[in-house]
C-alpha cells in the first residue's frame, strides 16, 4: 500500500510541518507521495528532495523581509498610502519569496526523485480549481506553480502563467487528501496547520492519520524565528506522540515512568477535590468546565496535569519526565496564584464565596490551585505551600529520574 504526506497551507505556520518530518524520518516512515497546498507544497518540495537541514535553516531564519516587499519599502509613508500600494498591486509583492524558491528548488532533481509530488492552485478567471500532479506541470514552470499554490489573495498578489492568474490552492483545497488518493495512495499522514481555506474530508479509501497542534502556531502572516522554531518542536512531539512514542496530549511526556502521574492524581487530588466539591458543589462543575477547554484530549488519564500545566504555563516544547512535569508545573504556577482560591481547599471551613466565583469565571486556573496545593500540602497557611523542585511532600516519594 503506498504511503502520503499531506502537508496542508497556512503561510508562516508551515514551520510546523518541518518538525513533523524530521520525527518520521527518525520514525523511518517513508512516503511515496507527498502533495501540498501553499506552504505545504513549498516545505513538501524541500521534503522530497531529501533537504531537511535546509528547510530547517531557512525557517530558523526567515523573517517577513524575507518573503514580501512592502509598497515603498525605501520611503516609509503613511498606512493609508502603504493600503493604496497594496490595493493598486493586487496584494503584497512577494519577489523575495520567489527568490528562495528559484534558489532552493532543483527542478530536474525533482523529476528524477522516488517520491512523487502534487499540489494544488486555482485559477481566477475562469474560476477553476487545478490539483496536479509533478508529471502534468510542463517541465521549467514547476516554481511558477508552487508560487501560484503559495498566492494568497488578497494578501498577496496573483501568480501569472502563460498569460493566466492563479491564486491560493487552499481556496480549493487547503490539505488536499484527495489528490494523494488520485496518485495512488491508501493510507496517509495529513498535516493540519490550520491554514485559512476549504478543509475537505478524506476520500473514502484513504486511511488518514491527522497530525495537529493543540497549541496556536501563530500568524499565518507574520514570519518570525523564535515562534518558527517553537512550531517545529510542537511538530516533532505531535508526531512522536501519534505513533506513540510519548504521552500526553499536549505536553511530552516520557513514557517509561508507569503511572506515577495518575497515582499522585489518586493519591493526592482527588480527595482533595471530594471535600472541595463537598464543601463547595459548584467546583465539580468548575473542573468539568475546565477539562473541556482542553481540546484535542488524547490521554485523558493525564488531563488534570495538562490543563493545570498550560494555566501555568508551561513550556510545550520540551520532554518531561512525571517529576520534571511536577515541578515545571508547580514553579510557574506558584504560590500566589494558588492563594486566590486557598479557602476553597482549606480543611476547615472558611468564607469561600469570592473564590467560588472565581473558579467559575476561571476553571483552569482554580483546577490549578487545586492540583498545586494536591501536591505541595494543604491550604492552611502560605508557609504550608512549598513550591521548589523535590519539595512534594506525602505519600508518594518522587522517583530518582
Amino acid at each position: 500500500m503506498k504511503r502520503a504526506l499531506v502537508l496542508a497551507g497556512g503561510g508562516a505556520k508551515g514551520s510546523y510541518q518541518v518538525g513533523v518530518w524530521k520525527a518520521l524520518q527518525e520514525l523511518g516512515w517513508r512516503p511515496d507521495i507527498i502533495t501540498g497546498t501553499s506552504v505545504g507544497c513549498l516545505n513538501g518540495a524541500l521534503f522530497v528532495l531529501d533537504k531537511y537541514e535546509v528547510a530547517r535553516d531557512m525557517w530558523l531564519t526567515i523573517q517577513n523581509r524575507d518573503v514580501i516587499r512592502l509598497p515603498g519599502e525605501a520611503h516609509p509613508g503613511p498606512l493609508a498610502a502603504f493600503l493604496q500600494d497594496v490595493i493598486r498591486g493586487g496584494g503584497l509583492n512577494v519577489e523575495p519569496l520567489e527568490d528562495i524558491v528559484y534558489t532552493l528548488l532543483d527542478e530536474a532533481a525533482m523529476r528524477r526523485a522516488p517520491i512523487r509530488y502534487g499540489l494544488v492552485t486555482v485559477q481566477q478567471k475562469p474560476y477553476k480549481a487545478l490539483q496536479l500532479t509533478l508529471e502534468e506541470i510542463p517541465e521549467g514552470q514547476l516554481a511558477d506553480y508552487m508560487l501560484a499554490s503559495a498566492a494568497c489573495f488578497p494578501a498577496f498578489r496573483p501568480r501569472t502563467i502563460d498569460g493566466k492568474s492563479f491564486i491560493d490552492g487552499g481556496y480549493s483545497d487547503v490539505m488536499p487528501a484527495g489528490l494523494a488518493h488520485r496518485m495512488g495512495a491508501g493510507e496517509a499522514i495529513c498535516v493540519n496547520i490550520d491554514g485559512m481555506g476549504l478543509n475537505r474530508p478524506a476520500p473514502e479509501g484513504l486511511d488518514c492519520r491527522v497530525i495537529e497542534s493543540h497549541w496556536e502556531l501563530g500568524n499565518m502572516l507574520f514570519f518570525d524565528p523564535e515562534t518558527a522554531a517553537r512550531n517545529i518542536e510542537l511538530g516533532y512531539w505531535d508526531t512522536l506522540r501519534s505513533f506513540g512514542r510519548i504521552r500526553g496530549s499536549a505536553y511530552a511526556l516520557r513514557t517509561g515512568d508507569g503511572p506515577w502521574l495518575e497515582d499522585l492524581l489518586r493519591e493526592r487530588y482527588l480527595p482533595l477535590m471530594a471535600r472541595t466539591v463537598e464543601r463547595a458543589p459548584s467546583f465539580a462543575l468548575t473542573e468539568k468546565a475546565a477539562l473541556a477547554l482542553f481540546d484535542r484530549c488524547t490521554d485523558p488519564d493525564l488531563a488534570v496535569f495538562e490543563v493545570a500545566a498550560e494555566a501555568a504555563g508551561v513550556d510545550p516544547t520540551r520532554l518531561y519526565s512525571g517529576p520534571e512535569f511536577c515541578t515545571a508545573f508547580i514553579q510557574a504556577f506558584g504560590r500566589e496564584r494558588a492563594e486566590r482560591y486557598a479557602p476553597l481547599f482549606a480543611p476547615e471551613e472558611g468564607r469561600d464565596l469570592k473564590e467560588t466565583v472565581q473558579a467559575i469565571a476561571r476553571p483552569a486556573e482554580a483546577v490549578a490551585a487545586a492540583l498545586f496545593y494536591a501536591l505541595t500540602g494543604p491550604a492552611v497557611q502560605p508557609d504550608a505551600v512549598q513550591d521548589k523542585a523535590g519539595d512534594l511532600p506525602g505519600p508518594a516519594a518522587l522517583p530518582a529520574d
